[in-house]
Formats: structure tokens, sequence, C-alpha cells
């Protein structure tokens, strides 16, 4: 079964970063995205492993539920960072990219605190029931709740950082995936 899952996982994020790719259809960005979504994965298991909880089947199937808002956080910044990156070299402007990034960053910055807080917010009950299901959804829900945190720190943190590194003299052009439109 490890055999398995091993070769699970290397399917599956092969099969992310060619969706990435081919969606985002700008190189950096999606390296940008591929990336930050297994740090937050990764951060969200040091801290289980330094609360003593081992890696089994409840606790990947609430890293596998949180997935897909790790990749939103993941998207989410870059794209507002391009998109601002763009209109501002295309009208001339004369700030600076790190300007330009830190004031993209903080256009997101409020509504991803508040999904984040909904979110922990609406798992949240599972810690509070008792006896068999209390027990056995616990560890999804923790490790649901701990990669939506990191995922959350790592676009706040990490993605801006890596958007001033890999943008910051790169055109930013307004080429569209030929997927989107179909």
């Amino acid at each position: 079964s490890l055999e398995n899952l091993k070769w699970a996982l290397i399917l599956g994020a092969i099969l992310v970063i060619l969706v990435l790719g081919a969606f985002l259809y700008e190189w950096r960005v999606a390296l940008i995205s591929v990336i930050a979504i297994p740090l937050s994965l990764v951060a969200a298991g040091v801290v289980l492993y330094f609360m003593g909880t081992t890696i089994n089947t409840m606790v990947l199937a609430g890293f596998v539920v949180a997935l897909g808002s790790v990749v939103d956080d993941a998207i989410i910044d870059v794209e507002n960072i391009v998109r601002r990156l763009r209109e501002n070299r295309l009208a001339g402007s004369i700030k600076s990219t790190a300007r330009i990034v830190f004031e993209a960053s903080l256009e997101v910055r409020p509504a991803i605190l508040q999904a984040t807080l909904i979110i922990v917010l609406a798992v949240a009950p599972v810690f509070f029931m008792g006896g068999l299901a209390g027990a056995f959804f616990e560890p999804l829900a923790l490790a649901f709740i701990l990669a939506m945190l990191a995922s959350m720190i790592v676009a706040l943190t990490v993605t801006p950082a890596l958007c001033l590194i890999l943008l910051n003299r790169s055109r930013v052009e307004a080429r569209e995936s030929p997927l989107v439109p179909w």
C-alpha cells in the first residue's frame, strides 16, 4: 500500500503541475504555485509531527480535503500580483516592483484571512464531538485546520517573496491560456 501511495502522490503532483501550467500559462506563476502548495502541506505535517501525531488515513484525508483551499490560496495572491504588475507596467508607472507586489498582496490579505477564519470556525465543532465519531474525525479536522493555517501563512509571506524574486524583471504579458475560453 505504501508503494501504491507513493505512485499516487507522484502522479497527482505531475497532474497538478500540468494543470497549473496549462491554465496559468506562465511558467513563473505556475512555479510559485507549485512551490507554495507542497510547502503548506509540509509545514502542516511538521506541526503535526511536533505535536506527536502520526500520519494515518484520517490525517491524509484531512490534507486531501484541504488541498482545494491550499491550491486556491496559492493561486489567488499570485494572480492578483501578476494583474497589478501588468497594469502598472502598461500604464508606465514608476513604482518599484516591490511596492506593487506589496500593495497587491495587501489587497487580497483581508479576504484570505477572513476565508481561512470562516473555514476554521466551520470545522471547529468536530473537536467537541464525543464518542467514536469524535475520536475518528478529530485527526482529520486537525490536519485540515493546520493545512489551512499553513497555507494562509505561506500565501501571506512566501508567495509575495517568490513573486518579487521571480517576477521582478520579467515581462508580465497578458497571455491567456488557450484552455480558458474552451
